[in-house]
């Protein structure tokens, strides 16, 4: 009995336990089934949070990805205009350096400075500008009278370079010298003054003499403008005047020039200016330091009169001069003349004739 009713405890238990796990399987399965059904559709259909970083990820890998293309090609971009750049930052300067070499100025230079313009096979004037660079102050000194602007004038059209002065003539500057007034006056070539008092700004002078007997009259007809003709009893009033005052003057330049400056001096006569010009503008170019062509000399000459050179015939001229000074004053500028030419000499050990062919006219009529 106890043996059979043990074999049907354990037939039970067997099958509790069959059920039992039969049940757990069904429950198993069922709610899994469930779970992964409304996880599919919670995902299709909330916006959560987790999802979004999910999304976004990709994207955001997509994005760098992309961003980091785009700043590639932003860099090739930039770096082939800075290479464009530099290239044309190169050549613009390389344009600049050959423009400035043309006017380069100063000690030492050996190159052209500008060409002369041509028309036809003919002459223009031509337009000057400002130095480039600084060159040394020179100065023009001279008496008023000695053919300082016609000198300059001739400057300018041979080197293409203004000219400047410590006077400031309105008149000058629109005719024909647009630096008259320049301040920066090393941006000139030339820098006229009737005056001593102006040495120290200068480190080279271009010293121009004339003969007194005609510097004191021309000076004498500066009364009536750059290009005027006073009458004849004008210019014996205003010579009979000042004649004195003209003289220490005409004296003085040449003394203070040749005792007291130390700095290079380069004496031009007036004269020789107008019977050898080529040669005489070729030597004032060396002084310069500047290259000038037998082009750019050729033209100055051809347009050596420009717009203050005064035409007078000679016989007339020699005239005017024995009407406006006596005897008296005839041997005086002969004496003026003659201590010059002594101060030079000793100074530059120069040979000058500051009388030339008008003194000997001159004093042999009287």
């Amino acid at each position: 009995m106890i043996l059979k009713y043990n074999r049907h405890y354990k037939l039970f238990v067997a099958l509790f336990l069959m059920f039992a796990a039969l049940i757990g399987l069904y429950t198993s399965f069922v709610n899994n089934g469930e779970h992964n059904t409304f996880q599919s559709v919670w995902y299709q259909l909330q916006p959560s949070k987790e999802r979004q970083i999910s999304s976004s990820d990709n994207i955001h890998e997509t994005k760098k990805l992309s961003n980091k293309d785009v700043v590639n090609k932003k860099n090739v971009t930039l770096r082939r205009k800075a290479k464009l750049l530099t290239n044309t930052e190169l050549n613009n300067r390389n344009i600049k350096l050959k423009f400035e070499t043309k006017v380069q100025t100063g000690k030492g230079n050996t190159t052209h400075i500008g060409n002369s313009k041509t028309k036809s096979g003919k002459c223009t004037k031509k337009e000057v500008v400002l130095s480039q660079t600084q060159m040394p102050i020179t100065g023009l000194v001279s008496f008023p009278g000695s053919g300082n602007t016609w000198t300059r004038h001739l400057i300018q059209q041979m080197t293409g370079l203004g000219t400047s002065s410590v006077y400031c003539d309105q008149r000058l500057r629109v005719r024909g010298f647009p630096y008259e007034c320049q301040l920066d006056k090393s941006k000139t070539v030339v820098v006229k003054t009737h005056n001593t008092g102006q040495f120290k700004m200068f480190s080279k002078i271009v010293l121009l003499l004339r003969n007194p007997y005609d510097a004191i009259l021309s000076f004498a007809n500066f009364k009536a403008g750059h290009t005027g003709h006073p009458t004849e009893n004008v210019l014996i009033e205003e010579i009979s005047r000042t004649f004195d005052h003209r003289l220490r003057w005409y004296v003085s330049l040449t003394r203070n020039t040749t005792k007291k400056f130390k700095g290079p001096v380069h004496v031009m006569q007036y004269e020789k200016l107008q019977t050898n010009m080529p040669r005489e503008l070729k030597k004032l170019a060396s002084f310069f330091d500047l290259n000038i062509s037998d082009r750019d000399i050729e033209c100055t000459v051809q347009l050596q009169e420009g717009n203050f050179h005064r035409l007078t015939k000679e016989k007339k001229h020699l005239e005017l001069l024995r009407a406006v000074f006596s005897k008296e004053k005839l041997v005086r500028l002969q004496e003026t003349a003659r201590y010059s030419e002594k101060m030079i000499k000793n100074a530059y050990n120069i040979n000058v004739d500051l009388g030339g062919q008008t003194e000997k006219i001159l004093l042999q009529g009287s």
